[in-house]
């Protein structure tokens, strides 16, 4: 007598899960925001900056293409305090990979690179 009704109560279970599995895969999947900054050049020509600073370049595009494009913050027109409450801001999100120090590198790269190519 329980052997039907385990039976009944795993295939119901089995037949819940299923409908919720169906349901889930045919939810609308969320878009990733995109802004302005998102659509101009996702590189610079880091050439012409020193050594440490092509190094820290490549820091630079490593963590932050984590968790959006490196577009974004490449044209985006920040100050110096901008720069270092966005960054910290991004070291916040969880699997970003920043720790305070590699947060503390881009924010130099990042205050650079805006002299550099604002100069031009």
């Amino acid at each position: 007598m329980k052997q039907p009704i385990v039976w009944m109560t795993v295939l119901g279970v089995i037949l819940l899960v299923g409908i919720g599995m169906i349901y889930a895969l045919r939810a609308p999947q969320a878009t990733p925001k995109t802004y302005p900054a998102d659509k101009g050049p996702n590189f610079i020509d880091v050439t012409t900056y020193s050594p440490k600073m092509q190094e820290t370049y490549e820091l630079f595009t490593r963590k932050c293409s984590r968790c959006h494009t490196v577009a974004r913050p490449i044209n985006s027109t920040f100050t110096p305090e901008e720069w270092r409450k966005y960054v910290y801001k991004m070291m916040r999100k969880p699997g970003s990979g920043l720790t305070p120090k590699t947060a503390e590198e881009i924010i130099k790269f990042l205050i650079y690179d805006s002299e550099q190519r604002g100069a031009r």
